[in-house]
Order: structure tokens, then C-alpha cells, then sequence
């Protein structure tokens, strides 16, 4: 598969299923139809074959090259979008539970996430659940390396929660690197919200060995 856009759409129609299976009352009678209808749906799927991430991944040129070990830093102006992984669930086109983050070149070594997150993210009432947040921001200082042309694995991502993250309203994550060393590479990383700063991280990156 090379042209993926009916994989979008049906993507995109999901992730409004999803958001409103999350945060919309209606009827039991009403849920209990919608639940058949998506049974009916499910077995649409039957006999078809299996997806398999790796397979999805090299139908995308540049991440193509990055797992044929061609590190090519994207050539993009500052406020471009960096397509980091279109099969993900931060920010992924194609995945069917995505939260929409889109992520951007900041600099030549600093990349922001920007978006906002469903409700059905939540932890506690309101909040951004806190696992989530890591998750968006892993991938925030994965794209950053992706931006850079390297392919490189967490080994480490800590995170301090400096106040609650909210739901529902425009956020931004800022990552940049702060050292490389060897295959080492560390980066740091915020979220802020309308109300200011709401959490920090610093993560280590290994890039594979040549082969």
C-alpha cells in the first residue's frame, strides 16, 4: 500500500467515534445500536491481512531511508511540519486513537508539539492523564531527532509534573537537544498551557550502531 488517504479518512471518522463514545451521554438503547453497528463493521475486516508497522513504515520515503541507515537531516523551513511518524498514536494521521499532536521545526536543533488533547486522555477529572503526557513528548523529542536525520531509541525519559496539564485547550511541547556524545543523545523538553508551565523532561536517545 502506497497511497494511504482512505486510510486517513477512515481514520479521522474513528477518532471522532472515539471522542464521542468518550464524552457524550446518550441513550442505552442508543449505545447499544451504535455497539451492533460497529460489530457489523469489525466483520468487514474479516479475512483481510494483517498490517504490520514496519511494512506500513517503509511505504514513507524518508523513513524508508532512515531504516536503510541513509540519516538525512528533512529539509524544511522553520514552522514547517516534520511528519515524524504517521502511524503513532500522538500525532499519526493514520492511527485510528491518534491525539492530533503536529509537530513542528522550531530551529535547527529545537522542534515544538502542538495540539489539544481530547478529554478522553484524562487521568484525574479534567487533567491530562499522566503516562499521556510522557507519551507526547516522547514523541515530540522523537521527532526532533527525526528533523535531524538520526534514527535513535529512548533509553531514558524522565518527567517532572510541575502542575496539571488541561484538556480541551491549545497546548505546545518544545524539545532541543542539550548534548550528543557518540550515539548518546540527550534532549530536554516542557509543556506549557494557557496557564503556564505544566511539566519538564529530559530524555536519552541511543542511535543504533552501524552496521
Amino acid at each position: 500500500m502506497t497511497n494511504w488517504d482512505a486510510t486517513a479518512r477512515t481514520a479521522a471518522a474513528l477518532r471522532e467515534l472515539n471522542a464521542a463514545v468518550a464524552g457524550r451521554r446518550v441513550d442505552d438503547t442508543v449505545l447499544d445500536q451504535i455497539a451492533a453497528d460497529v460489530v457489523e463493521l469489525t466483520a468487514r475486516f474479516a479475512g483481510s491481512t494483517p498490517r504490520d508497522k514496519h511494512d506500513d513504515m517503509m511505504t514513507r520515503p524518508h523513513l524508508a531511508q532512515l531504516y536503510a541507515g541513509v540519516h538525512t537531516p528533512l529539509e524544511l523551513g522553520v514552522g514547517d511540519i516534520i511528519e515524524f511518524d504517521p502511524f503513532s498514536i500522538a500525532g499519526g494521521e493514520f492511527h485510528p486513537a491518534s491525539m492530533g499532536i503536529e509537530f513542528h521545526k522550531e530551529s535547527e536543533t529545537s522542534v515544538t508539539g502542538v495540539g489539544v488533547v481530547d478529554p478522553m486522555f484524562a487521568g484525574p477529572p479534567e487533567r491530562i492523564h499522566g503516562g499521556v503526557q510522557a507519551l507526547i513528548v516522547d514523541e515530540v523529542m522523537g521527532a526532533l531527532n527525526r528533523m535531524l536525520g538520526r534514527q535513535a531509541f529512548t533509553a531514558r525519559l524522565t518527567v517532572n509534573y510541575r502542575g496539571p496539564a488541561p484538556l480541551g485547550v491549545p497546548l505546545s511541547f518544545r524539545a532541543w537537544v542539550d548534548n550528543v556524545d557518540g550515539r548518546k543523545i540527550t534532549i530536554l523538553a516542557t509543556g506549557d498551557g494557557p496557564d503556564g508551565q505544566f511539566m519538564d523532561a529530559d530524555g536519552l536517545f541511543i542511535a543504533p550502531k552501524a552496521e
